[in-house]
């Protein structure tokens, strides 16, 4: 997973790599996987991904809880839960694109939204994710 993050001139660049579980049901797709831990982490966060007819939704437990959606054209809202209390965000999504080539066994998920975070601007993000099915 890469994410990229642009606000003015300012760039950042986050890679995370995991091992989880992917499930196909009636349409929709679920990714389940438990996130890297920071250093300074006492318990790790699961984050369920769930892709559905051009949306998706993200859903972390753990050291950090979150849920959020993502539908293209449409801004949403969501609460960020931190060890330092609770955030409100509002995702301004452009665009959730998700393939998967059963042949290959194989697919991607590019995301695009803006997200503010309190009422203040945090950026522009694009989210790339590759995965393989092993």
């Amino acid at each position: 997973m890469k994410t990229t993050i642009k606000d003015g001139r300012r760039k950042e660049v986050h890679s995370m790599e995991a091992s989880g579980e992917l499930f196909h049901r009636g349409g929709m797709t679920v990714i389940r996987f438990s996130e890297p831990q920071e250093e300074n982490d006492t318990q790790s966060t699961i984050q369920t991904v769930k892709l559905h007819r051009g949306q998706m939704s993200v859903q972390r437990k753990g050291a950090i809880t979150m849920n959020q959606r993502f539908i293209p054209g449409r801004e949403t809202e969501g609460m960020y839960h931190s060890p330092y209390g609770p955030m409100d965000m509002r995702t301004d999504t452009s665009e959730v694109d998700y393939e998967w080539d059963s042949q290959a066994l194989e697919g991607f998920i590019d995301l695009r939204y803006a997200l503010v975070m309190q009422g203040s601007k945090t950026g522009n993000y694009h989210m790339h994710v590759k995965i393989k099915e092993v």
